[in-house]
């Protein structure tokens, strides 16, 4: 029997050499694969081609939030940005671009790999700090609930199983993370961020009532956060901004959101 296996080892060796080969071909060669990321028709950054999705965010990135672009576009050189649900990196990516020092919180396994690889793509390592932990209204390890597995996916929840509709959702998988309040988080930070971005997919409430002692720091100019009206806890949301001394500046989506199921989340931009 013994000489029977090693023999059947041998006589297919080459073909597993082969697919090793084969495989490490591929992986390297979407390591070289890299979408141009323009503004205004000229390339500002680049990301890892990742696939449909990733591919998407490249090309839309002009005409998906053009409201989030204007705002970053409004800090002052060498502010402080720190993006909740960063994805793969897109608009920390523009920020650092732009002078922005930037701290990414992403705790999707893929994104987060993702992120950190268009970091060292763009050389932004001195100007993107990204971490791999869930913003939470209290410390816990729990379960991050993915919804689909793809690189540069969304719609994911920490700690629940609700979509960003408030909804149950059956989840293909889940990745066991550390959650951690706001408030928390920035009292382990180097700088204080002076702006505020959240888009996470429904947890919007739940982050808020974690950050009540940070939303009343002065040092913090302005916040985006993407919201859904149609939600139960939409007005609670915007009444803990609200107190916290910020008054609602703009709230929109872009045009390519006007129908379907994403027609009643905007894009709400506060500042103090």
């Amino acid at each position: 029997m013994k000489i029977f296996i090693r023999g059947f080892k041998y006589l297919f060796r080459p073909f597993y050499r082969i697919f090793l080969n084969t495989s490490t071909f591929f992986w390297d060669a979407r390591l070289k694969s890299t979408l141009a990321v323009k503004e205004s028709g000229k390339v500002i950054f680049k990301i890892f081609d990742f696939g449909e999705i990733v591919r998407y965010r490249a090309s839309s990135f002009e005409t998906k939030e053009p409201e989030t672009l204007n705002w970053i576009r409004g800090f002052d050189y060498n502010e402080n940005l720190l993006d909740i649900g960063a994805n793969i990196g897109i608009y920390s990516l523009y920020a650092a671009y732009k002078g922005i020092n930037v701290i990414s919180i992403e705790p999707d396994a893929l994104n987060y790999a993702l992120i950190n690889l268009n970091i060292r793509l763009n050389n932004f390592g001195k100007k993107i700090v990204p971490y791999c932990v869930a913003i939470h209204d209290k410390s816990k390890f729990s379960k991050f609930n993915i919804s689909s597995y793809n690189w540069g996916g969304a719609l994911n929840s920490f700690d629940n199983t609700l979509d960003f509709k408030g909804e149950e959702y059956t989840p293909i998988h889940s990745q066991g993370i550390f959650g951690i309040s706001l408030d928390s988080f920035v009292d382990t930070l180097p700088f204080l961020p002076n702006h505020l971005k959240i888009d996470v997919d429904g947890n919007e409430y739940l982050i808020l009532l974690g950050a009540k002692e940070f939303l009343k720091n002065k040092n913090l100019k302005s916040i985006l956060i993407e919201l859904d009206e149609e939600r139960e806890d939409y007005e609670l949301s915007k009444n803990l901004i609200e107190q916290s001394g910020f008054k609602l500046m703009e709230k929109t989506n872009s045009v390519i959101f006007t129908n379907g199921k994403f027609s009643t989340v905007f894009n709400h931009i506060y500042i103090r």
